[in-house]
Formats: C-alpha cells, sequence, structure tokens
C-alpha cells in the first residue's frame, strides 16, 4: 500500500492548482485557456513545495528536508561549483554538437542574441529545470527507491521523466528517438546526482545549460543549413530538438559509459533520504 501516497499526491495537487487558476477567469473574462493552464501549474508546484517538508519529515524520515535532497545552500560557493560544473559540461557537450555541424558545413551563420531571448533563457533555468529537478531527480527518485529499490527506480524515475513530456503533434518515428533521448537524459541527470554526492545543483546546471543554450540556438542565434539532415537535429523538421538526434542519443550513451565508470569509483553510493537496498544501486 506504500504507492497510494505516491499516486494521490499529485492527484490532489493539479485538481487543486486548477481550482485556484479558475478565479483569475473572475479578474480577466478573456484570458486564454493556456494562460490559464500556466497559472494552474504553477500554483500547484508553489502547493508542491509548501507540502514538501512535511512529505519529507513523514514519508522519509527526515528533519531536515533540504539539506538531505542536495539543496544545501550553507556553502554557497560549493553549491555554485557544483552547479557551474554541471553548467560548463553542457557547454561542452553542445559545443560537440556544434563543432560537428561546423565541420560538415551545415551552419550558414551566427547571429547575434538578443536580449528577451537571454532573459527567457534564464527564465528557463530558474522556473522550468529547477521545477523538474525537484519532481523528478528528487521527489519521484526517492518515492520509487521506497517501492521499488534504488536500481529498478532510476529506471522508472527516466522513464516517468521521458513518458512526462510526450507529444501527440509529432509522428511516431519522431516520437520514439525523442522520448529515448529523454530517458538517456533522465539517466545521465540521475547518476549527475550520485556522482555529486547527493547534491542536485550539478543536474540543475547540466540540465539547465543543455536547455538555455539550445533555446538560444534555436531562438536565431545559430542559423543551420536548409541542408542539415533532421536526424542529426531531430527528431524530425518540425520539432528540432537534438535530445531525440542520432549524434545526440549517441553523445548521451557516451556520457552514460564514462560517468558509470566514475560512479563505480566514487563507492556504491546513492544521496537519499530513503532506507533504500544498496545491493543494487548501480543501474
Amino acid at each position: 500500500m506504500q504507492w497510494i501516497p505516491t499516486i494521490t499526491l499529485f492527484l490532489f495537487l493539479y485538481p487543486a492548482g486548477w481550482i485556484v487558476s479558475r478565479f483569475f477567469y473572475l479578474f480577466d473574462r478573456d484570458i486564454s485557456s493556456n494562460s490559464l493552464s500556466i497559472i494552474g501549474t504553477i500554483v500547484s508546484f508553489i502547493l508542491f513545495l509548501v507540502v514538501l517538508p512535511s512529505w519529507g519529515a513523514i514519508r522519509w524520515k527526515t528533519n531536515n528536508l533540504w539539506l538531505s535532497i542536495g539543496f544545501d545552500v550553507k556553502n554557497k560557493f560549493e553549491a555554485l561549483k557544483i552547479f557551474f560544473s554541471g553548467f560548463i559540461f553542457s557547454i561542452f557537450l553542445i559545443f560537440i554538437l556544434f563543432m560537428f555541424c561546423v565541420i560538415c558545413g551545415w551552419i550558414d551563420r551566427l547571429d547575434y542574441i538578443k536580449f528577451i531571448d537571454l532573459l527567457n533563457a534564464i527564465l528557463l533555468i530558474v522556473g522550468i529545470v529547477f521545477a523538474e529537478e525537484i519532481v523528478f531527480r528528487v521527489w519521484l527518485m526517492e518515492e520509487m527507491s521506497i517501492l521499488f529499490g534504488v536500481r529498478r527506480g532510476i529506471i522508472l524515475q527516466s522513464t516517468i521523466f521521458s513518458l512526462a513530456h510526450f507529444r501527440s503533434d509529432i509522428g511516431l518515428l519522431a516520437l520514439i528517438p525523442f522520448l529515448t533521448g529523454l530517458f538517456l537524459f533522465g539517466l545521465v541527470l540521475t547518476l549527475r546526482r550520485t556522482i555529486d554526492r547527493g547534491s542536485v545543483w550539478g543536474c540543475i546546471g547540466l540540465h539547465g545549460g543543455l536547455v538555455g543554450i539550445w533555446y538560444l540556438f534555436d531562438s536565431g542565434m545559430v542559423v543551420f543549413s536548409i541542408d542539415t539532415p533532421y536526424f542529426l537535429l531531430g527528431p524530425s523538421r518540425n520539432m528540432v530538438n537534438p535530445i531525440g538526434s542520432v549524434i545526440g542519443i549517441t553523445i548521451l550513451l557516451v556520457t552514460l559509459f564514462f560517468q558509470r565508470r566514475l560512479f563505480a569509483r566514487t563507492g556504491r553510493f546513492l544521496a537519499s533520504t530513503v532506507k533504500a537496498s544498496f545491493k543494487d544501486e548501480i543501474p
């Protein structure tokens, strides 16, 4: 019966966010359904943050939630160091893709970065990426470890992370590599947290860097040639996202290979508040 709280939490939070968002309709009758959906999601996440400390104390038996889940900000220098190590690694991965395109002649020109695009990229890191890392790499990973053990928990957490980004506006042939890339990315981020001894700042830096930098690329900073094969930028011409491209998936697989070796050298460790068995920790 341990799975009941895991499922019912968001069955409560999402309707609560939806109900609260409807009050905005009373003040603005012309507000779009998309805006109401965004407001509802923000409200749900705020409620989630409010509930999380009590959830950790009762469910995970921890008295210092933020420290135990890797959000220690007392040592600001260490937190920044871990964040920028992840961010710099994201630059390295993007650089590999960029240089591959340059060598193949698939980049027409480079353009300047607009201030509004830079601001949106920062908001992506501060808002969406931060929220996703708390939900998936922290809360969901802890819950999956309780229910299924660490090894299977890592796999299931990455699977749910992938499926949560399901797109109905792309075909099946594009959807399969897209979800595959997201699944591998979920594994990369989870192992990143274990290598960082439980700190989630490295995950935020890596995830945020990839999302933010590619957003700048896609906003016009890099103009790709029309001859660029869509399978490189992936997963289709209608949705350019390298996470679902052949080279993107290859880079993630190579990253997992080296992460796994580094993880083995750091010892059997998973920074988790749950009392998970470590016998099957390495995925």
